[in-house]
């Protein structure tokens, strides 16, 4: 090699490091945290940490889009378009560590706060539970209920279903399977 093409090459090197360092991460809209009760001590931790990072919400359009799916081409074509719908991820933060993607976000206000709905395809995240098929629950459903201060506890719904309401621009948890994981120390980061 010459010493230009070197020379060349460092270049290369240098400016793409310098973009790599310039270039701001993606920064998530809301940023919440929790510690999720595993109910598994002493073997395993009592409780493990869990941030959710909400990219953004699920628009009344977008669910309107989910419902013509559903209509148009049965629950193949919904899974299909719910699964390609990007909102943010759950990550639950033990030492196995795993990312839950998160297909459909929303917020929903009361008079003393907001309710904070991820929606998610179900999925065998604990290495010690069993995926077992009940019916329609092919999803997991985690709230948050916090109040004003941003502060309060929550829920992970690990087999639930889900009904669309497209007039209302809203998804909503209808059923569950088995009790829900509890969340407490739920907090706004962000």
């Amino acid at each position: 090699m010459t010493r230009t093409m070197l020379c060349r090459g460092g270049l290369i090197l240098l400016f793409l490091t310098a973009c790599i360092v310039l270039t701001p991460p993606p920064v998530a809209a809301d940023i919440y945290r929790a510690r999720m009760l595993t109910g598994k001590a002493p073997v395993e931790p009592p409780a493990v940490s869990i941030r959710i990072e909400i990219q953004s919400f699920t628009t009344p359009e977008e669910v309107q889009a989910l419902q013509e799916a559903l209509n148009q081409g049965g629950m193949d074509a919904f899974l299909k378009a719910f699964q390609n719908m990007k909102k943010g991820v759950v990550r639950i933060m033990d030492r196995r560590g795993w990312n839950l993607p998160v297909h459909a976000a929303l917020v929903v206000p009361h008079d003393k706060g907001r309710k904070i709905l991820c929606f998610m395809l179900r999925q065998a995240w604990d290495p010690g539970a069993q995926l077992v098929r009940t019916g329609a629950d092919f999803f997991m459903v985690l709230e948050l209920n916090l109040n004003e201060k941003g502060t309060g506890d929550g829920r992970l719904y690990e087999d639930a279903g889900i009904n669309l309401r497209p007039q209302a621009g809203a998804i909503e948890m209808d059923k569950y399977g088995s009790a829900p994981k509890i969340l407490i120390q739920a907090s706004q980061v962000k």
